[in-house]
């Protein structure tokens, strides 16, 4: 009986049903040249894992009495890498003698479907049924072990290799280095790659990334360095190696030297890495070039990559910007107005979870948009998942910025139905929630002692409430406050601004002296600080918390780190460039008003990140409407 090739054109899915005909008349005749022809047809069209077929591959078999452990295996491996292990199993029951061919089968059906434990339970059935395990078994069950930790058991697995010399084939040799790796055992990890006669780049990658993930750096990229030709994944280990440890200026490096010295390119992880590298440095410029890049070679941006995008932008305190089209294919940018390009990118998003919208959120109230925040909020509750406490702290400071003391009550409420009222970020925003609001210094001490239980070593909570109480007056209360801290050795966290200017930071303090140009920075602000106070400015000496004289405290405001930054940048770029300036604490009372006049004076639109928003000076106001 002979077979008609199907036609080219002809679909798998007619394909599958053409050879369940030709078995079933093949059935009659018993004949085994049609038995092996339509099997090897079935494997050559790429069809040999079809249950339909293979349901039929089997009655064929079995019904003509030639169903050999060769096809078993063949149809049991078919079944387990579907994930049909039901019928899996059965097949495998029925075979008399299960070789290592039949119990590896399974084993990498179990694996490959992320059922671990399983695959690891049938290596240890395997072993105990005296069945010896070949290379490919090992790599398996290795994976396993790593993938869950099972360190005790991989060590077992390490000794059935050693007593079968298996210890020297490179991928059982790198499934056992991935082994260590993984399960944080980084001397035994050593000790295999030491006696690895031949290495691939397999090992090289596990090896550095093992270094990278456990902080050892300098070991991680000396290893990387004696690499001969480093692919995609050496260069991405190293990179997101940097990235988590927090050396983003390193991690970019890195990135710029792979773009200029290597034929690799960039993939989603590398991305993910440099764009998030970008976010924590605050670097727009880059930020953009790589979201340029990505558009232009076509990339597809998923999941953390676009997250990712999303905590860039909004870190970078853009409003409005140009922003780059993701249904166009011409290069550069596409001006659209006032779109948030955050939001372009989280609105693309099919799928949008907990940090994808805190994210957001937290993007509108860093940026004064606290009527947008509110909105994606309430959007979140009703279609998003559940919020969590970051989510809930950030809608926290913006019912504190707009003094609704009720509504921030009403939010407190549900952060402890969702339990998530005792996390620090929660209990620090209602202790400056009551503070900011209405003074409440009563309902203040309440959260600051609940921020304390959880942290007693938090200078903030012992600040935001000695502020208040200086704030009310209150100044034998807030010195004891302070005492306090001293006693603890609890150091308040000192202010300073930076600004960057021709790639070089440059950091003010309080009163600063060291800096070179501080006789020219110095006359800028006095000369400043006569223009505003002629154009309405009135020094907010309430912003001084401490019991001084008034014209002490206006030299105090005066010479504010920010205030100094600005002078300086002042100083040194052109009349049209917007100044950037960065701040780690809360702006004061007094520079937020100086600052709205001075944007006025000087005519440029001055951005200032402080630690809880950006501020968007432009021609006397601000973006945050003066709440925050």
């Amino acid at each position: 009986m002979g077979i008609t090739k199907p036609p080219c054109t002809t679909s798998y899915a007619s394909h599958s049903d053409l050879y369940a005909d030709v078995l079933q008349s093949a059935i009659k005749s018993r004949d085994p040249f049609v038995r092996r022809s339509v099997h090897a047809r079935i494997i050559k069209h790429g069809l040999h894992l079809g249950v339909f077929l293979m349901n039929n591959l089997l009655n064929f078999y079995a019904k003509t009495g030639s169903f050999s452990d060769v096809h078993r295996n063949t149809i049991l491996s078919a079944y387990a890498k579907r994930g049909n292990f039901e019928a899996a199993q059965r097949v495998f029951d029925e075979i008399p003698e299960p070789d290592s061919v039949s119990w590896t089968s399974m084993i990498v059906g179990y694996n490959m479907l992320g059922h671990f434990d399983n695959a690891i339970h049938m290596f240890l059935r395997m072993i105990s049924c005296g069945v010896s395990p070949t290379q490919f078994t090992f790599t398996n069950v290795l994976a396993s072990c790593a993938a869950t930790e099972a360190l005790d058991i991989g060590r077992k697995v390490h000794s059935f290799i050693v007593k079968l010399g298996l210890s020297s084939v490179v991928p059982v040799a790198n499934s056992l280095l991935n082994m260590y790796a993984k399960s944080g055992d980084s001397v035994m990890a050593k000790v295999v790659f030491d006696r690895m006669r031949l290495k691939d780049k397999s090992t090289w990658n596990t090896m550095i990334s093992m270094h990278m993930h456990f902080g050892q750096l300098d070991l991680g990229l000396a290893l990387f360095q004696e690499m001969m030709d480093p692919d995609i994944v050496s260069w991405n280990s190293i990179i997101t190696g940097y990235t988590h440890q927090g050396h983003d200026v390193k991690a970019l490096e890195i990135f710029s030297l792979m773009l200029n010295s290597s034929s690799s390119k960039p993939d989603k992880y590398t991305l993910e890495s440099v764009l998030s590298a970008c976010a924590n440095l605050e670097n727009l410029k880059l930020g953009k070039q790589i979201h340029a890049y990505m558009v232009r070679a076509n990339i597809d941006i998923s999941g953390a990559v676009r997250n990712a995008l999303i905590l860039m932008y909004a870190k970078a305190g853009i409003s409005k910007l140009d922003v780059i089209s993701f249904t166009s294919l011409l290069d550069g940018f596409v001006k659209i107005g006032d779109i948030n390009p955050a939001r372009d990118i989280f609105d693309s998003l099919e799928f949008r979870d907990v940090v994808a919208w805190t994210t957001m959120i937290v993007g509108y109230v860093q940026n004064g948009l606290l009527s947008d925040a509110l909105d994606l909020f309430r959007k979140m509750v009703r279609e998003g998942p559940k919020p969590n406490s970051y989510t809930l702290a950030a809608v926290l400071s913006v019912f504190s910025s707009l003094a609704s003391l009720g509504h921030g009550k009403q939010l407190h409420a549900t952060a402890i139905r969702l339990q998530e009222a005792s996390s620090i970020s929660v209990d620090q925003e209602a202790s400056e929630m009551q503070g900011k609001v209405h003074k409440n210094v009563d309902l203040a001490k309440v959260a600051a002692k609940n921020l304390l239980l959880l942290d007693p070593n938090n200078s903030g909570a012992y600040s935001a409430l000695a502020n208040m109480l200086s704030a009310c007056g209150r100044w034998k209360d807030a010195a004891m406050i302070r005492k306090s801290m001293k006693d603890r050795a609890i150091k308040k966290e000192q202010g300073i601004s930076w600004v960057q200017i021709q790639n070089k930071v440059h950091i003010f303090g309080v009163e600063d002296g060291l800096h070179p140009q501080r006789d020219a920075i110095y006359r800028m602000i006095s000369k400043i600080w006569m223009e505003i106070k002629k154009m309405g400015f009135i020094p907010d000496t309430d912003s001084v918390l401490h019991d001084l004289d008034q014209e002490v405290k206006e030299q105090i405001l005066r010479h504010h780190s920010e205030k100094l930054a600005i002078a300086f940048a002042l100083l040194n770029t052109p009349g049209y460039a917007t100044l950037r300036i960065m701040k780690n604490l809360r702006v004061c009372n007094d520079c937020h008003s100086a600052i709205k006049y001075i944007s006025k004076l000087v005519g440029r639109e001055i951005i200032v990140r402080d630690s809880t928003r950006f501020h968007h000076f432009n021609d006397g106001s601000c973006s945050c409407q003066d709440y925050w």
